[in-house]
C-alpha cells in the first residue's frame, strides 16, 4: 500500500469513528456505551419545547457520578441532572442506566428558546429536533467501567402530553374520497356511562397534513385530557387537522357581502363525529364544540348548519358575520364566547356583532366587558374566580349566552392569544360539562 493510500485509509477510519461517536453508538472503555438519546418535549402554552434529554447508558450509574457540569447542550442551559431506570423526566433515583438532563426554557409566551415549531407563511411547521450534547469528562459506572467523553445527538424524541395520549387516525369520505387527518383521545379502561365528546378545532396556523401540529402549537386540546381534568370530567376528545389549502369555514359570497358555509374539511368533521358515535360509547346529549380563531369560526359554522349537534359551544377569539336565518337556530343553545378587546379588529367586530344578534333573536346574554372585563394575566384560582362570577351572573339572569372580553394589554405576546388563559381555566371547562342537550343528537 502506497503512503498516499495509507493516509487516505486513516482519514476514512477517523471520519467513520467520529461519525459513530456523534451517533452515540461508540462503545466506550469497559462496555459503557450509549444505547439511546431521547429528546423529551412538552406542549407548553407558548408551543412545543424540548424540556429534557434522557441518555440511556448500557450500565447503571450512581447519582453522585454525574452532575450538570459533566454535560453541555449547545444553545441550552442545563437546570437539573439526575439518574433513574425509567427514562422519565422527574423520576429521581439513587442509581439507574438513564441520565436525565432537564433544560431551561424561557417562560415568556412567544420565546423561541427550545421551541420545535417555525411559524412561516401563516403555518406552524414542525422542525426536526437535533440536539448537540457533549459528555465532557469520564463517567464511572456502578460496575467500575469507564464511559469516555464524547459528543452525540438525539436518536429519538417523545412528547409527554401527546405520545400515547392522542392516537393518530384518518377519515376517508366514502363519497368523494377526501381525507381528514385527526387525533383522538379516549380514556383508557373507562367503565360506566357513555362519555361526552369534545370536538376541538384548531386555528389557521395549525393547518397542514402532518396530523400533529394541532396538538403542538398550544395545549388547548390537551387541557381536556390532563389527569386532573379527566378525574373530574372523563371525556373523549377529537382534534382534527384542517388541510393546508382550505379553512374550516369558507366564504362563498363576496368580500363585500360574505356568505359562509362549511368547507369539505368541516363537513368531514361532522361525518367523522357521526362515525365515532357508532364506534365509541358517546353520550350524544353531551357533544361539545370548541375552537380558537379559525377553529372558533369553524365551530360556529358547524353549529349553524347542524343546530342539534352540540349541547354547548365554547368559542375563543373568532366569529364572522352570519344572516339571521342561520343564527336563529342556535339562540337557545348554551354559548360562551371569549375574546381579548385588543384582538384583531375583524375578529372583535365579528364577535361583537354576533352577541347582540343572538340577543336580538331571543337569546339572553351575560357580559363581562368594559369595567367588568377579565384580566388575562390571571391563572389558577384567580382566573376561576373571574369565570365563576360570570357563571353566577348568567344564572341570576337565566342567561344561556356568556360573553367575556379580556382587558387590552393583558393577553401576551399578542391580543390574539386569549386561548392560553381561557382553556387553562377550570371553571370554563366545568361550565361546558354542566350543559346537556334536551334531546340527544341523532346522527344522520
Amino acid at each position: 500500500m502506497r503512503i498516499g493510500e495509507a493516509h487516505l485509509c486513516m482519514l476514512i477510519l477517523t471520519v467513520a469513528l467520529v461519525a459513530l461517536l456523534m451517533s452515540g453508538l461508540v462503545q466506550a472503555a469497559g462496555g459503557g456505551d450509549i444505547v439511546s438519546v431521547t429528546a423529551i418535549a412538552e406542549t407548553l402554552p407558548e408551543g412545543q419545547k424540548v424540556t429534557a434529554i434522557a441518555i440511556e447508558y448500557l450500565e447503571p450509574i450512581a447519582a453522585e457520578a454525574v452532575s450538570m457540569s459533566v454535560f453541555s447542550v449547545a444553545g441550552r442551559s442545563i437546570t437539573r441532572c439526575y439518574v433513574n431506570s425509567s427514562g422519565d423526566k422527574g423520576d429521581v433515583k439513587p442509581e439507574g442506566n438513564y441520565v436525565i438532563l432537564e433544560l431551561g426554557i424561557d417562560p415568556i409566551p412567544g420565546s423561541p428558546v427550545g421551541g420545535t415549531l417555525l411559524y412561516a407563511n401563516g403555518l406552524n411547521e414542525r422542525l426536526p429536533i437535533h440536539l448537540s450534547i457533549v459528555q465532557k469528562v469520564n463517567i464511572t459506572t456502578l460496575a467500575g467501567n469507564t464511559i469516555l467523553p464524547g459528543g452525540f445527538t438525539n436518536t429519538a424524541e417523545r412528547n409527554l402530553r401527546v405520545d400515547g395520549v392522542f392516537e393518530a387516525h384518518s377519515y376517508t369520505n366514502p363519497v368523494d374520497g377526501t381525507v381528514l387527518n385527526y387525533r383522538l383521545f379516549v380514556p383508557k379502561n373507562h367503565v360506566g356511562e357513555p362519555l361526552p365528546l369534545v370536538v376541538f378545532l384548531h386555528g389557521a396556523g395549525e393547518k397542514g397534513d402532518n396530523n400533529i401540529v394541532q396538538l403542538l402549537a398550544n395545549p388547548s386540546a390537551l387541557e381536556w385530557t390532563t389527569d386532573a381534568a379527566q378525574a373530574k370530567n372523563p371525556c373523549i376528545v377529537l382534534a382534527p387537522q384542517c388541510p393546508p389549502d382550505t379553512s374550516w369555514a369558507i366564504n362563498v359570497g363576496t368580500e363585500e357581502m360574505p356568505v359562509y358555509e362549511s368547507s369539505v374539511a368541516l363537513r368531514n368533521v361532522k361525518l367523522l363525529v357521526d362515525q365515532l358515535i357508532t364506534e365509541h360509547r358517546i353520550d350524544t346529549a353531551r357533544i361539545y364544540g370548541t375552537g380558537l380563531s379559525m377553529g372558533s369560526m369553524g365551530t360556529l359554522m358547524m353549529a349553524l348548519e347542524n343546530p342539534t349537534l352540540h349541547a354547548a359551544l365554547l368559542t375563543i377569539c373568532g366569529a364572522s358575520v352570519y344572516p339571521d336565518e342561520q343564527v336563529a337556530g342556535i339562540v337557545e343553545k348554551p354559548i360562551w364566547a371569549i375574546i381579548a378587546s385588543d384582538d384583531m379588529p375583524r375578529l372583535v367586530e365579528g364577535v361583537r356583532t354576533l352577541i347582540p344578534q343572538l340577543e336580538r333573536l331571543g337569546g339572553t346574554v351575560s357580559r363581562s366587558v368594559g369595567d367588568g372585563a377579565w384580566n388575562g394575566f390571571l391563572r389558577g384560582e384567580a382566573a376561576n374566580a373571574q369565570a365563576l362570577a360570570q357563571i353566577a351572573d348568567a344564572k341570576a339572569r337565566n342567561a344561556n349566552i356568556l360573553y367575556s372580553e379580556y382587558i387590552a394589554g393583558t393577553v401576551i405576546p399578542s391580543g390574539h392569544w386569549s386561548w392560553m388563559a381561557a382553556y387553562s381555566t377550570d371553571a370554563i371547562r366545568e361550565w361546558v360539562f354542566s350543559q346537556r342537550a334536551d334531546e340527544p343528537y341523532q346522527p344522520e
